[in-house]
């Protein structure tokens, strides 16, 4: 019923809520796709952003560039950062904890800066201006809709397969998943790349949403910290909390910005402080789910199944 009720949306000719809701999927989608590796996996990704501005560029390059179509831009755009992301985490997948946060954040600022004094290519400081859109807005509510059915259905598939079981015991330990015979760095990459394709893809059908694209917007460092707040706030390593935190924090920040712009970052710090210190494990256990795995049951799935 509810899948209905979102599809028939676009037909009720609110623009503003049609933006609304674009967005806030938008969101859901790329802390689904971090959930991955900071919520299932346990590596805390602080460099998102990068997949997001290269799926942004590719798209935009390749569109008014190569005159590609945007579908098949949209497509290579996830496609690279799929790519990019297992040529990184085979390198940046062997550090841990904060060590690989601080390194994915760094890769991140410097992909930046290449895309930012990369002007022949780029364009850069100056940014990209891409081709007006042919079609109604309601076809990226429609695409940012569809990759969060298809992430929402990915993430549920695995978390009942071993690939989800051998991230979750790579988080409970690391070192007792190797011994149960997983491969944890290949289990990382394909986690890691996983991550990369959908946020990839959310940046090409962002970057022909807004029509213009430039670094300092799309790799803006912000995107990665509120992505990881959604994801914190709504319940990570479970499959509901971060669509529920991506909704809450969407919507108030839009309130926020409309009524009490100077409030704006306060009021959001200290919500994310009170979840802290109240519901550490997000909205979700608040709202009566607890979790479902522990680590005696993922070893004795991991040791049940086949290697």
């Amino acid at each position: 019923m509810i899948v209905l009720v979102l599809l028939a949306v676009p037909f009720a000719h609110n623009s503003y809520f049609l933006h609304l809701l674009t967005l806030m999927f938008a969101f859901a989608v790329m802390a689904e796709a971090w959930n991955l590796m900071g919520g299932f996996t346990g590596y805390p990704d602080f460099g998102l952003v990068v997949f997001f501005g290269l799926g942004a560029y590719t798209t935009g390059l390749l569109m008014t560039k190569q005159k590609a179509p945007f579908p098949v831009a949209f497509l290579a755009g996830g496609l690279l950062c799929c790519a990019f992301a297992i040529l990184v985490g085979l390198l940046l997948l062997r550090l841990r904890g904060h060590y690989f946060a601080i390194a994915t954040l760094g890769i991140s600022q410097a992909v930046r800066e290449i895309v930012a004094n990369w002007p022949s290519v780029t364009g850069g400081g100056t940014g990209v201006s891409l081709p007006i859109p042919d079609f109604e807005n309601n076809v990226f509510y429609y695409i940012m809709f569809g990759l969060l059915v298809i992430i929402v259905a990915f993430t549920w598939s695995i978390s009942r397969q071993r690939l989800g079981f051998g991230l979750l015991a790579i988080r409970e330990d690391e070192l007792a998943a190797q011994v149960l015979g997983v491969n944890t760095l290949r289990y990382k990459v394909t986690a890691y790349a996983t991550s990369g394709f959908f946020i990839g893809l959310v940046g090409g059908a962002y970057a022909y949403w807004v029509t213009f694209i430039d670094p300092d917007t799309i790799f803006n460092v912000g995107f990665s910290v509120e992505v990881i707040i959604m994801a914190v706030l709504g319940g990570a390593g479970s499959i509901a909390g971060p669509l529920i935190g991506a909704f809450v924090l969407t919507g108030v920040s839009e309130v926020l910005n409309a009524y009490v712009p100077s409030l704006h970052v306060t009021v959001l710090g200290a919500i994310i402080v009170l979840v802290v210190l109240l519901i550490p494990n997000g909205v979700i256990e608040y709202l009566g789910f607890k979790r479902k795995f522990t680590l005696r049951s993922i070893r004795s799935t991991l040791a049940a199944t086949r290697i």
